[in-house]
Order: structure tokens, then C-alpha cells, then sequence
């Protein structure tokens, strides 16, 4: 099972983030990795970093958009 933003899913070995949100996008709110910031198990991903990750079972993501002022 993996958590993602709150939301629970199946795992499937060779899961990726990428894969990951595309499903989440079909229904959900729409996330990306370009203008959000990514945790995996409370440790922060850099976007450029983030591509291609694999996931683990009971993984806990969180893809939040950044909070940008002024």
C-alpha cells in the first residue's frame, strides 16, 4: 500500500513516481513535479530528482504545490 497525499493505493513492484501521479491526476486534484515539492517518507525531493523514482510498498508521498511570495 502506498499513502499519496492522503490517499491510499495499491502497491505494484516497479511503481513509479511518474506512474504514480498519472493515475492520482485521473481523479484527483492534478499534481506535477515541475511547480510542487515532493516527500517520500518525510525526506524533501528536488523536482529534478524526483523523475524516475521508484517507489516502495507502504511509501508515504506527499506532492505539494510550492508556496511562492512576495
Amino acid at each position: 500500500m502506498i499513502r499519496f497525499n492522503g490517499i491510499e493505493y495499491e502497491y505494484r513492484p516497479g511503481l513509479s513516481l511518474d506512474d504514480m501521479i498519472l493515475e492520482h491526476n485521473l481523479t484527483r486534484a492534478k499534481v506535477d513535479l515541475i511547480s510542487c515539492v515532493v516527500i517520500i517518507n518525510g525526506t524533501a525531493i528536488p523536482p529534478d530528482d524526483a523523475h524516475g523514482t521508484v517507489l516502495n510498498d507502504k511509501d508515504t508521498v506527499f506532492v505539494v504545490p510550492k508556496l511562492e511570495g512576495g
